[in-house]
């Protein structure tokens, strides 16, 4: 219970990072600054510095959701370890987020000192900490308990507890290798297309992958039963 209000604790502490980071920033911005890009990380729209406050927002209203999830999972059976894993989850994503907003901060900073934006370099940072934070839950996927609420979660799956964990453990390790390989590829493209095209399709691999798995550990089980 003491270690489950420490990661409370650290979760909404690192929620407010990028809130600490845009009320210095918003000190030396002027008043406008890039409010959106395209694919390509060209500025398509100029807008109110205010505008970046949607992050630091965006982080408070995630972390709260996280933070109520846990609850409500530690209130089911078998709930303590799994409030641990959306706790360790939502800090996951908020150091993300904050990772996300202080790269926005910079590149506002690039944008109105006139200096060019590394599109590249951009969408590199987006998905290497994006593959970080897949890998992170990946590894705590195998330490989720059958619940409502998450892990891998289909109707073979739920189905009992051994499918469950077998399906939880195989789970994890493929969105620790669709993690680490989506950072690795990242880091070492050099075209915002190659990025985004490998980058999904090791996505909808992991997510299908997992999906089909389940199934197939499932039936395993039934004929096992069955004989």
């Amino acid at each position: 219970m003491k270690k489950n209000m420490k990661l409370s604790g650290i979760l909404f502490a690192t929620a407010l990072i990028p809130t600490a980071a845009v009320l210095i920033a918003l000190q030396f911005l002027p008043a406008e600054i890039p409010a959106h890009y395209d694919i390509n990380m060209n500025i398509d729209r100029w807008g109110s510095k205010y505008e970046i406050l949607l992050f630091p927002a965006a982080t408070l209203v995630i972390a709260v959701f996280m933070y109520a999830m846990a609850r409500f999972a530690a209130k089911q059976e078998n709930g303590a370890g799994n409030e641990k894993v959306m706790m360790i989850c939502g800090i996951a994503l908020n150091l993300f987020f904050s990772a996300m907003t202080i790269w926005s901060l910079v590149l506002a900073f690039k944008a109105v000192s006139g200096r060019e934006i590394d599109g590249v370099l951009s969408v590199k940072i987006i998905f290497i900490f994006a593959g970080i934070v897949i890998a992170v839950i990946g590894n705590f996927m195998p330490k989720c308990k059958l619940n409502s609420l998450v892990g891998l979660r289909t109707r073979w799956s739920t189905s009992n507890e051994d499918v469950w964990f077998k399906c939880q453990r195989f789970g994890g390790v493929l969105f620790v290798i669709c993690g680490i390989m989506m950072s690795l590829i990242s880091a070492l493209a050099d075209s915002i297309t190659l990025i985004l095209t490998i980058n999904i399709i090791i996505t909808v691999i992991a997510a299908a992958g997992s999906i089909i798995v389940s199934k197939l550990i499932y039936d395993r089980q039934q004929g096992s039963i069955g004989k």
